[in-house]
């Protein structure tokens, strides 16, 4: 097909008319599925799921949207495309000092922008201080919570300052006088006068147990004390250095409070190719994670110009990636073609690449089989249809670092009753689900770790128990059932998520006699619809950011945008605050063994399976490697029109 003439979306529409996977004029090759006939370029085209909801990488954390930022952008490293170790990208090197507290980051001299910028440490800098501001509200911040004040900045909290001094006000010490007043604070986005009131508010009890300190707060709910070490807004006052205090000293008074801006954010440019970044505890799975495009670089003189919204356009984008978006046509393609200033450009060997948004799984088997589309992304097959492609060379198949499962919104009455979220979880037959609904080879989730993480094996989860989920379900007040609101299972359109819930529907049914309605709507509307937490139940799957199982448990650390069901728990955080300081590995495995099971116990989420790969693949596209975080740079990628050949030769 020659893509500069050709009208991809009337080829799509003609070959999805021409064909049914029932019934169609092409005859499936004995070896292959479908028509075997490579693009006459050096063109790739692949069925990316959902219509993506923005080409700008800190707007954005859906699947549809991965393949287009990893490959328009790029960080301090990418991936191996077999291993999926960090390896070199606009850094050459790296190092740790002080037990990985602090990572030194070595910039590539030479490297541009798409338009011949310069980038330099200071891009780096702008970039992370960008997703960390509460204003870009940005998806993927939490990952910014282990570089030094991340999460403090995101949550806007501030501290106290002493106006005569300039100096920050830290804990008093031993044996002086206490501490600070609660405080009435007028909020503002520069420093402010307090004028203190004079009232201590002590914390719940069951935070005292665990945290043994007290909490002060003005009369807006806003956190005003201090903490052990450094100063800072989300801070407290032990509860012996209160209880042994002989008065209480007002320090509120008098001082600013200062809140944390994104320039407090422990990331620095030393000079223009060197990068530090101070972490917030030792991390050394940090380099690990800067492959993601939530570390990747964006272009501030073109965001500045264009505006937020516009400078993403393909007429006025800019990034740094070995492609580049020259057109993008809502529901129906974006396309990307070689950026010409990428650092690496002679390994590049793919001219553009298609990216076709299709959600319905049978159209995407069509367009395959067709030879309209040269790969997918995972996860877009029919069930009934996998059978067969399992004996296709074609066909794609292995373990993925992928949960899929359902949120509970934890806000929202009944499900604010561990035992009713207990009694839903219990009540789901997962390995029905698994083998029975689904059938790509997924495994049925007890945990929310999936497999595959070295080192590392979460507890045992509750398994299948409709009695005992029905007894919860009394206890909670509704027997048999009884006076259960009707609830809702939203999920975005897609054949599989419709076949779960249908499932689930049935299984809460006859299991707790609950009755339960579905509403499936489009992706861009149902993310919005998660993030707002305007739902009872909703589909959700996390595909893991770099192999940890921090990458998994740190979703419900804080109340970001991806902590969906809105759980919060003390206990919870302070274990995987534990865990993540923690530098000998089999001591963090057990903290993180700990603080997956309590939170499984206290049942958030539904888990209900581990994905599976399952994809298909064209014999000439060279460099796709199946992965766990189904990551493919595509820059790794080319065309092999001579695949015959090359097939041939590799038998003998």
């Amino acid at each position: 097909m020659n893509a500069n003439s050709c009208d991809l979306t009337k080829l799509i529409l003609a070959a999805c008319g021409a064909l049914t996977l029932t019934g169609c004029s092409l005859s499936a090759n004995e070896v292959y599925f479908g028509r075997l006939v490579p693009p006459e370029e050096n063109i790739l085209r692949i069925g990316n799921g959902a219509e993506p909801r923005s080409s700008d990488p800190h707007k954005t954390a859906g699947i549809p949207e991965n393949t287009i930022m990893m490959n328009i952008y790029e960080g301090l490293t990418t991936y191996n495309p077999r291993t999926l170790a960090p390896v070199p990208a606009m850094a050459t090197r790296w190092e740790s000092q002080e037990r990985a507290k602090v990572w030194i980051f070595h910039l590539r001299k030479g490297i541009t922008f798409s338009d011949g910028k310069p980038i330099t440490a200071d891009d780096f800098v702008y970039s992370w201080r960008r997703i960390i501001d509460p204003e870009t509200a940005a998806p993927y911040a939490s990952l910014m919570y282990y570089v030094k004040n991340g999460l403090v900045i995101a949550e806007g909290k501030a501290r106290l300052k002493d106006a005569s001094t300039g100096k920050f006000v830290a804990d008093p010490q031993s044996g002086q006088d206490l501490i600070t007043s609660e405080a009435e604070l007028k909020r503002a986005r520069r420093i402010v006068q307090l004028q203190a009131t004079g009232e201590v508010v002590p914390v719940a009890k069951s935070d005292l147990e665990h945290v043994g300190q007290y909490q002060l707060k003005d009369s807006n709910g806003q956190v005003v004390s201090f903490t052990e070490g450094d100063a800072e807004p989300d801070t407290y006052v032990s509860k012996a250095q209160l209880e042994s205090a002989p008065s209480l000293v007002r320090l509120a008074d008098g001082k600013q409070l200062v809140p944390y801006t994104p320039v407090d954010l422990g990331v620095q440019a030393v000079d223009d190719y060197t990068l530090r970044i101070e972490m917030e505890k030792p991390t050394a799975f940090f380099p690990k994670m800067t492959p993601h495009y939530a570390f990747t670089v964006v272009p501030r003189h073109v965001i500045e110009k264009y505006g937020e919204g516009n400078w993403t356009k393909p007429k006025n984008f800019v990034g740094n990636g070995p492609f580049k978006i020259i057109e993008h046509t809502p529901y129906s393609q974006v396309v990307l073609g070689r950026n010409p200033r990428y650092w690496d450009r002679e390994s590049v060997k793919l001219d553009k690449v298609y990216l076709i948004p299709i959600i319905e799984e049978s159209q995407n088997a069509n367009l395959y089989r067709a030879g309209e589309i040269d790969t997918m992304i995972t996860n877009y097959l029919p069930p009934p249809l996998i059978r067969e492609l399992r004996q296709k060379k074609d066909y794609q198949g292995g373990p993925q670092f992928t949960t899929y499962y359902y949120d509970l919104n934890v806000r929202r009455k009944p499900f604010n009753d561990i035992r009713v979220r207990q009694a839903l979880n219990l009540a789901v037959n997962k390995e029905d689900i698994a083998y029975k609904y689904v059938g790509r080879g997924e495994i049925p989730a007890y945990t929310f770790v999936p497999p595959g993480v070295p080192g590392y094996v979460p507890l045992p989860g509750p398994k299948h128990d409709p009695q005992k989920a029905r007894k919860l379900l009394a206890q909670a007040g509704f027997p048999d059932g009884k006076g259960f609101p009707t609830i809702t299972i939203y999920y975005n359109t897609l054949e599989n998520h419709r076949n779960v819930a249908q499932a689930v529907q049935r299984m809460w049914k006859e299991q707790l006699n609950i009755k339960v309605q579905l509403q499936n709507e489009e992706w861009q509307t149902f993310q919005a619809r998660r993030e707002r937490r305007d739902f009872d139940v909703a589909r959700d799957a996390w595909i893991g950011d770099y192999i940890d199982p921090s990458t998994f448990l740190d979703l419900f650390t804080e109340d970001t945008l991806n902590n969906h069901p809105g759980w919060v728990d003390p206990k919870y955080t302070r274990l995987m605050a534990e865990a993540n300081a923690e530098p000998d590995e089999r001591k963090r495995s057990r903290l993180l063994q700990e603080a997956e099971a309590y939170m499984i116990e206290q049942a958030p989420i539904v888990p209900i399976f581990y994905q599976a790969l399952t994809y298909l693949k064209k014999p000439w596209v060279r460099g796709w490697y199946p992965n766990l975080l189904d990551q493919h740079p595509l820059k790794y990628v080319s065309i092999d029109r001579d695949w015959q050949k090359t097939e041939l030769a590799r038998r003998r």
